[in-house]
């Protein structure tokens, strides 16, 4: 009876017997079952997107004994740090227990080259929540008078043209070129690897002519209210990890999208970059009142927007959804910020199902000082309605690492990419 070995890439070796047809993440037949594998093939089998082969057991050599003994002292330390962080999920379902898998070799890898994790905040000592200010109503949080509540002025600007029936792509890029951090930030982020554009794009027009004027709107969006955030700053919140689990999820989300084969990806990627921006709201406006809050999901490991429903009598992606609709951003967009932890909440739209994935694969695939420990649990109905398939979380896992340093330098510069985590 033939037994197989399931074979990471980087584990295969000249001679090992392939126990089933090898294909490509996107289905593409690459060798037939029985084959063995050539020497001259194992670097191709990287280059074509190959995470791992069914083996049969029978060929695996000493090579990959040593192999499986050296990084096995890593795995055991990554399941040690995941198994935590995996608490609010059933690691027995699917695709839990591929991510936690694919993630556990991931931290594997990361830690044999030397990385060694941030901690994690400390449990607090109980908090006498009566002894905390009343929480702010949502009313007096969203109030007009404070710049962190306030459009982007370019962004106002850019908005009142698209309402008018005679605007063109033309005076749009003009607009956006008329901020100088603004565009150079936008043609970086056009000219990265998350595009992929052949030839340098050098003008903000060229970008419009390409990407169309919506999406660069939408990215428009996205970089400005990023600007707009980056000198805030949080006694509850390691903002440096805020943002790369911001960027993080956004290019999960843009990823997803594509193998769905959904061309707007430009929104994908700003509402999961801006998914959690009501907790920034929430942390400016009532910072001794949201303590509360973070002490009671730590303590009694709650999902965090759970803990702000009960001490807060709101959450972030309550206050998101509003300050969505307040800037009169699009249907789309509120959907992701407003339903990425309860996707149910927008009837299952594609929208807020592949941000709500991309939240918790953002959590899965990093391990840096946010407010809590624990990965937000995968609404398992949500990943069903968006066909997913589990083949295509180790290359998303992948891919989305292959940008993140990248993106991170665009909207941050070089304070934001050192490894302080595992991207």
């Amino acid at each position: 009876m033939l037994v197989l070995a399931l074979v990471y890439v980087d584990a295969l070796t000249e001679g090992m017997i392939l126990a089933e047809d090898l294909l490509t993440p996107t289905g593409r037949f690459v060798l037939a079952a029985g084959a063995a594998i050539q020497a001259e093939q194992l670097p191709l089998l990287r280059t074509w997107g190959v995470i791992e082969a069914n083996i049969d057991e029978a060929s695996l050599d000493d090579e990959y004994d040593q192999h499986q003994e050296l990084i096995a002292e890593y795995t055991k330390r990554a399941e040690t740090l995941l198994n935590r962080r995996f608490a609010l999920n059933d690691l027995e379902q699917e695709p839990v227990a591929t991510l936690y898998r694919h993630a556990a070799r991931f931290f594997a890898v990361k830690l044999q080259r030397g990385w060694e994790p941030p901690a994690f905040p400390e449990v607090p000592t109980s908090i006498n929540l009566a002894d905390l200010p009343a929480p702010l109503s949502v009313p007096h949080l969203l109030r007009g008078d404070v710049d962190v509540v306030s459009l982007p002025t370019v962004y106002t600007h850019i908005v009142e043209l698209l309402d008018e029936p005679n605007s063109s792509s033309t005076q749009i890029a003009k607009v956006i070129s008329k901020d100088a951090s603004l565009t150079v930030r936008m043609l970086r982020l056009v000219n990265s690897p998350m595009y992929g554009f052949s030839g340098k794009i050098d003008s903000v027009s060229r970008a419009v002519s390409l990407l169309g004027t919506n999406e660069l709107t939408t990215l428009a969006l996205g970089i400005t209210v990023v600007r707009q955030f980056e000198n805030f700053h949080s006694a509850q919140l390691n903002m440096e990890s805020f943002w790369r689990h911001s960027i993080r999820c956004g290019l999960f989300a843009k990823t997803l999208a594509g193998h769905l084969g959904d061309n707007s990806v430009e929104k994908y990627f700003t509402g999961g970059l801006l998914h959690d921006i009501g907790r920034l709201v929430m942390l400016d406006r009532m910072p001794l009142q949201y303590s509360g809050a973070v002490a009671k999901a730590r303590q009694e490991q709650l999902p965090m927007y759970r803990a702000e429903q009960d001490c807060l009598k709101t959450d972030h992606s309550i206050i998101g959804k509003l300050l969505a609709e307040k800037w009169r951003l699009s249907p789309a967009l509120i959907r992701m910020i407003g339903s990425h932890h309860s996707p149910r909440l927008a009837r299952y739209s594609l929208e807020a199902c592949v941000v709500h994935i991309a939240d918790m694969f953002a959590h899965a695939c990093c391990h840096e000082p946010l407010l809590l420990i624990e990965i937000p649990k995968l609404e398992l109905q949500a990943w069903t309605e968006t066909g997913l398939s589990t083949e295509l979380i180790a290359p998303t896992i992948q891919q989305v690492e292959k940008e993140f340093k990248e993106i991170v330098q665009i909207f941050f510069g070089n304070t934001k990419t050192e490894e302080s985590s595992v991207g």
